[in-house]
């Protein structure tokens, strides 16, 4: 038996107004189209549900007893899918974002927790990986959106700025930093001992050519893959690191010093990627700007305006 809810329903509409054409109103289709419903209901069931004359239509002995059973089943089938329809729509409010680790450890988590008091109907997921994971979940769909330094350009992958940050100078302090940061120069640190990243990272090379531009030819003296382990190096006094200003809430977790590189100023951009083929979740654009304004609350002192 394979009865359709297309089919209970124009038995409930016929048998409520009595009439084929008054009930085909109601489900917006000819009069033909619901007596032939009716009849395929009927040949489900094994039994006539109406009688029919010329003047009227009107229920069976069987008609009668099924009427409240068709009629419940609607009703439970309807309010099934409202129930249904509603949770799903509670569980599509969600934004999957990707991130490179320090992103990920250090940035991200305050922004979430505080935007989950802003809008607490609106889920974030959160996955870290280097920045090839990032690409490649943000072109399988696995996230909505991912955050990082991508320098380098990607066929499939739109990028959009989302702040406008600079490279700056990490070296161990007895004690933590008091006062207004003091600048250095790219000249200034040529000669220092230096962490650094592998020759392989983006970022690593735009640190290297600005150091070429003033004599250094020498690689780091010291090489690690994340930002966090060239920070804690550097807190144990083992040399400096140039690395991105977006690493400053993990700086100061640390007995560190923090100097803006000038002279020049480097610039580098946090920017959201997302698969050029997908639609963006509801809410998006609601915690990209609730993102921009958490930054730019301590980041803005230190970098120069995106334009």
């Amino acid at each position: 038996m394979n009865i359709s809810s297309r089919q209970l329903k124009a038995f409930v509409l016929t048998a409520r107004h009595q009439s084929f054409s008054r009930a085909a109103e109601q489900l917006f289709i000819t009069q033909s189209g619901m007596s032939v419903l009716v009849r395929e209901l009927e040949g489900q069931l094994g039994f006539r549900l109406f009688d029919r004359t010329t003047r009227k239509v009107a229920l069976t002995e069987f008609g009668t007893k099924f009427l409240p059973i068709a009629d419940r089943s609607l009703l439970e089938l309807e309010a099934a899918a409202s129930l249904i329809g509603r949770a799903a729509s509670v569980a599509n409010r969600r934004i999957a974002i990707g991130a490179t680790p320090l992103i990920a450890s250090k940035l991200l988590p305050s922004v979430i927790s505080d935007y989950a008091a802003h809008s607490p109907g609106m889920k974030i997921v959160l996955h870290d990986g280097d920045r090839s994971r990032v690409v490649a979940m943000a072109l399988s769909g696995e996230i909505d959106v991912g955050l990082g330094c991508f320098l380098q350009p990607v066929s499939g992958v739109r990028r959009t700025p989302l702040f406008r940050f600079s490279l700056m100078v990490i070296e161990p302090a007895a004690q933590p930093a008091s006062g207004p940061p003091r600048c250095l120069r790219w000249k200034d640190i040529v000669d220092w001992r230096l962490i650094g990243a592998p020759p392989h990272n983006p970022i690593q090379q735009l640190i290297d050519r600005n150091l070429q531009r003033f004599g250094r030819r020498e690689p780091p003296d010291m090489v690690f893959d994340y930002f966090e382990t060239q920070i804690a190096m550097v807190e144990a006094g083992v040399g400096c690191a140039v690395i991105p200003t977006f690493a400053i809430p993990a700086c100061r977790r640390h007995r560190i010093a923090m100097h803006p590189l000038t002279d020049p100023m480097v610039p580098i951009d946090l920017c959201q990627i997302t698969s050029r083929g997908r639609k963006q979740p509801p809410g998006f654009e609601d915690f990209t700007g609730f993102l921009k304004s958490y930054i730019a609350e301590w980041a803005e002192p230190w970098s120069p305006r995106l334009a």
